[in-house]
């Protein structure tokens, strides 16, 4: 959706093993003066290589590190 929604898919590998494959979503709403991001994915976790509580801290903390560059952008 135009402005409002990015959906893409993606496969992970650990070279040459295939880790995962997923089916990811953003999202952004207005909220107040900003924007808010929904990020939602779906994600098959393939042999044991990778766990979803390993891709939801790393997702996690570069979404962290994304809203701390922004708001040091707008703070500038």
């Amino acid at each position: 959706m135009p402005d409002q929604r990015i959906v893409y898919c993606y496969e992970m590998y650990s070279g040459s093993e295939r880790m995962s494959v997923s089916v990811a979503t953003v999202e952004f709403w207005p909220a107040g003066d900003g924007t808010k991001l929904t990020y939602t994915e779906q994600a098959v976790f393939l042999d044991g290589i990778d766990k979803p509580e390993a891709r939801h801290e790393g997702t996690e903390w570069l979404l962290d590190n994304l809203g701390k560059y922004l708001a040091a952008q707008t703070a500038s």
